[in-house]
């Protein structure tokens, strides 16, 4: 036998067994690495999709959540989304032909800015205005436990929440003033600066100034710390109906507005001698329901009849619906 030639053929059978392997290794290769992909793929459709777009977080909001609204309808809860309403001409053109003291700011809850200001430092005597303080705190302690619904309120007749109705609906002084007896004056006034940040507010002397008022209202409108719905819906009743008795509470701002609904407090003193109005102060929340949208409106003033804070109401109502 020819052993070079054996060797030869052992040699090419031997190349081709190589051959063979690299090119069945290299099919095996392919055949992974397209599996893999092939998984790939899939796991990545299965994932959500990661985006860092800045939002707001609307995790504790809803239809319940804000004191003048019943439902919401869309995601319009986006800032950058919700149209903003410069109400600054309107302010203006108000204070320009209206004599008296006045202070005024509107607030745009659902942009969480300042829409028209006038003033809003000033010191005024709160006539009823304080009951928004006394009253808020009122339903926090029906809401956390320490009050209930049927407690008495001592010599009006009333339990703690009629009287806290009372107080807001028909400005109830004699409520308003054993409620805040019960609180304790400067339990209250504690509460005021340390958790609604009301500074400016010496709710003893019966000074606040529209900041604080506006504050308040802000506090109302999240009622964060009033957790009940039934309280929040009396709460809100409370501000939106108020029948006319001996005076009508509703003849100022809330008479300005058509379309509107209109959650206000009054605080006044009328001078009958003089035929004037030496306080008129409206506190209110205006929803306008066809674009879900919030404002406070604060006007506090001496000597300025209810007459022209109607009219301001008015142009507040224009204003939005022109712009």
């Amino acid at each position: 036998m020819d052993f070079a030639k054996v060797n030869r053929g052992e040699a090419v059978r031997t190349q081709s067994l190589v051959v063979s392997a690299a090119l069945f290794s290299i099919l095996i290769a392919t055949f992974l690495l397209i599996s893999l992909v092939f998984i790939s793929s899939i796991y990545k459709a299965g994932d959500p999709v990661q985006d860092d777009t800045d939002t707001v977080d609307t995790s504790s909001q809803g239809a319940d959540d804000e004191f003048g609204t019943d439902s919401v309808d869309d995601d319009s809860s986006v800032v950058s989304m919700i149209r903003t309403v410069d109400f600054q001409p309107v302010v203006d053109e108000w204070i320009s032909g209206v004599g008296g003291n006045k202070s005024i700011i509107i607030f745009d809850l659902e942009n969480d800015s300042v829409a028209g200001v006038y003033n809003p430092d000033e010191p005024y005597n709160t006539a009823s205005l304080y009951k928004l303080f006394v009253v808020y705190n009122g339903y926090e302690k029906l809401s956390n436990g320490e009050w209930t619904t049927d407690m008495p309120v001592a010599r009006t007749g009333y339990t703690v929440l009629d009287c806290l109705d009372l107080a807001i609906r028909e400005s109830n002084s004699t409520c308003a003033e054993t409620l805040w007896s019960m609180i304790g004056r400067d339990e209250l006034q504690a509460t005021l600066e340390n958790d609604y940040d009301a500074n400016n507010t010496n709710l003893g002397g019966l000074v606040s100034n529209a900041n604080d008022i506006l504050k308040i209202m802000k506090i109302y409108y999240n009622h964060n710390t009033i957790l009940d719905q039934n309280l929040v819906d009396r709460m809100k009743d409370s501000f939106l109906n108020q029948p006319i008795t001996t005076y009508n509470w509703r003849q100022g701002l809330p008479s300005g507005f058509r379309r509107a609904n209109v959650y206000n407090k009054v605080g006044w003193d009328y001078n009958p001698d003089g035929k004037y109005w030496n306080i008129y102060h409206d506190a209110a929340i205006i929803e306008f329901p066809e674009e879900d949208r919030h404002f406070v409106v604060v006007v506090m003033t001496n000597r300025v009849p209810y007459q022209q804070i109607r009219d301001f109401g008015s142009m507040i109502e224009d204003a939005f619906y022109s712009q």
